[in-house]
């Protein structure tokens, strides 16, 4: 289980799971209340795919005042609920031979669950048959407005594909489970660490990817000169990218 934050990317916690179920809780009790307490007032929202629909987590997010939006599977009850907006975009397309699309909500309570909650969806009839989406909220505003909060995690899928794929995050090949959780650990404060460092840099260098920043700003050859004052590092003067290091001292004291 991985949690981001969209805005600067920084990857706030990864569990390792046990199973088929995220440790979604534990690991959102660790990590809430000290977002809590290092931004008071500052409200906090979840977003998450269907994998994270589980009862606890909506009570827990209820219980701490923060505002969820979570894919749900679809289930019969939902397609019957769903039914009469489906075929109206039905009947709507055979007329109009246009693509369709609808967003609308409802209440509803599971036997688990202790209340009634707040259901979004969105139904869509093209060609190629009809596509329900289903969501679970507490957010207040119209069904778009919560499609589009839990579409923009989009972003913290490109940062889940670059840690699995560009620091390597998925080859937990160990045999046991406490190292392999270990290694993700590790893996995590190296994704970190690139990432703070691609913040320091000038803007078209910050949506880098980790290959670009490897192969042209680690994969360098240098040579190290140390003195009684200082330490001097001498690069080519043919690297096209050595202005970056010359930067003014303020900036130079964040990248150390």
């Amino acid at each position: 289980m991985l949690t981001f934050e969209r805005h600067t990317g920084c990857l706030l916690a990864s569990a390792a799971a046990t199973g088929k179920t995220p440790p979604v809780t534990p690991a959102s009790c660790r990590l809430v209340p000290r977002l809590q307490s290092a931004f008071p007032g500052v409200k906090i929202k979840l977003r998450g795919d269907a994998g994270f629909a589980l009862p606890l987590l909506y009570q827990f997010c209820e219980f701490f005042d923060i505002q969820y939006a979570l894919g749900m599977p679809a289930n019969c009850v939902f397609q019957h609920r769903a039914e009469p907006r489906q075929k109206q975009l039905q009947r709507r397309y055979r007329r109009t031979q246009m693509p369709q699309r609808s967003l609308s909500s409802f209440r509803h309570r599971a036997r688990s669950w202790r209340c009634q909650r707040h259901i979004c969806y969105k139904a869509e009839h093209t060609a190629t048959g009809t596509n329900l989406r289903f969501l679970i909220t507490n957010c207040a505003g119209r069904s778009s407005e919560v499609f589009a909060f839990y579409n923009d995690r989009g972003e913290c899928e490109n940062r889940i594909e670059e840690f699995k794929n560009g620091f390597r995050a998925d080859r937990l090949s160990c045999h046991r489970f406490l190292a392999n959780a270990f290694r993700l650990l590790l893996h995590g404060f190296a994704y970190n660490l690139v990432n703070l460092f691609g913040m320091q840099l000038p803007q078209p260098w910050r949506s880098a990817q980790i290959e670009t920043l490897r192969a042209q700003l680690f994969k360098i050859g240098a040579r190290v000169r140390q003195t009684a004052r200082c330490i001097r590092f001498h690069l080519a003067t043919g690297w096209p990218f050595q202005n970056l290091f010359r930067s003014p001292p303020r900036r130079q004291q964040r990248l150390t």
